[in-house]
């Protein structure tokens, strides 16, 4: 086992996505999955003290740029009980998409069933896939070239910013495979 389990945690979905491949990329960790509570997620990752704690800082401040209310915790020297709260695991194997990666997230199912609809119909993106987390939070991952992703965001945006529906969005241009195969649910 590593020396260290590093825990991001926010409220929805996008923001421990996006914290997730910050911490992947700045540092040699290893991404374990994630795990839900209340509309609060979870994201753990693992590795020497020295790069869990640099992946916190990176993985932290990418999901401030989403949400307010982020913690990073780490747990040095982990009893084994600690690995066992990741219900859901990063699946070895599992297919890992191609291109940017677009995240929109809403409260309520209906308006983002219709955001699903028109960022597919506005550019050439596909959904590749949507997690739903307690809270009424829904978080749709959508992938193809980086242009057709930030046109597929913006329609989102535009169709539902400033209705109490809206949460958030981001596009990661590449994310490392592990977020695919964390987060991905394939239809």
């Amino acid at each position: 086992m590593d020396a260290a389990i590093g825990m991001i945690e926010v409220e929805g979905v996008a923001g421990i996505i996006v914290a997730a491949d910050a911490a992947c990329k700045a540092a040699e960790v290893t991404l374990l999955g994630w795990d839900s509570i209340g509309g609060v997620t979870t994201v753990f990752f693992s590795g020497s003290i020295s790069a869990v704690a640099a992946a916190l800082r990176s993985g932290e401040e990418a999901a401030r740029q989403l949400v307010q209310r982020v913690a990073a915790v780490p747990v040095n020297q982990p009893e084994p009980a600690c690995w066992r709260y990741i219900n859901f695991p990063v699946r070895a194997g599992a297919p890992v998409l191609s291109g940017a990666l677009g995240l929109i997230e809403t409260r309520g199912y209906s308006a983002h069933i219709l955001l699903n609809d028109r960022m597919v119909k506005a550019a050439a993106v596909q959904v590749g896939s949507v997690l739903t987390v307690h809270d009424r939070v829904v978080c749709s991952l959508i992938h193809g070239d980086v242009g057709a992703v930030r046109e597929a965001l913006d329609t989102g945006r535009k169709l539902i910013t400033g209705s109490e529906y809206f949460l958030c969005s981001a596009l990661i241009p590449q994310p490392v495979p592990e977020v695919w195969q964390a987060f991905g649910r394939q239809y």
